[in-house]
């Protein structure tokens, strides 16, 4: 199968601009396929592995790291069946000073995660993961 299609229907949208897919079941956390040039192509497995973590309890006070850049958890739905999302903002820093908002969707086998154009709110960035979420989990991927 190849899931470079999906990572074009994510950024066909003008609210996207950056999305990889990444193995999340043990064991197998590794990009799958991604935007071409985009840097969620440097997803770590750690990174995954915490975003995946049954322990939820930090996330809001610390949040998660995409490609080593630090974002606040906005909503964690990740594990409530039906939602299977995430929405993150990345924080500003000197070098990165647009907080761009990205949304990570949770299938069976992977995660899904598009980066919203600069001033695209998550609220535009999510439906597009929200679907492909929901179409992946029918199929049981």
């Amino acid at each position: 199968m190849s899931w470079n299609s999906y990572i074009d229907s994510l950024t066909k949208s003008e609210w996207v601009d950056d999305a990889v897919i990444l193995g999340c079941t043990q064991g197998q956390e590794s990009v799958w396929a991604a935007a071409p040039g985009g840097w969620l192509s440097q997803v770590t497995p750690a990174e995954v592995k915490a975003i995946v973590a049954s322990d939820r309890s930090g996330l809001f006070a610390n949040g998660v790291t995409l490609a080593g850049r630090k974002c606040t958890v906005l909503r964690d739905t990740l594990n409530v069946e039906g939602q299977n999302t995430m929405d993150i903002k990345m924080k500003t820093s000197e070098k990165e000073p647009d907080p761009f908002s990205f949304t990570i969707g949770r299938s069976m086998q992977a995660l899904i995660i598009a980066k919203g154009v600069k001033d695209a709110h998550g609220g535009k960035v999510n439906p597009l993961v929200f679907d492909m979420t929901a179409y992946l989990r029918k199929l049981n991927m």
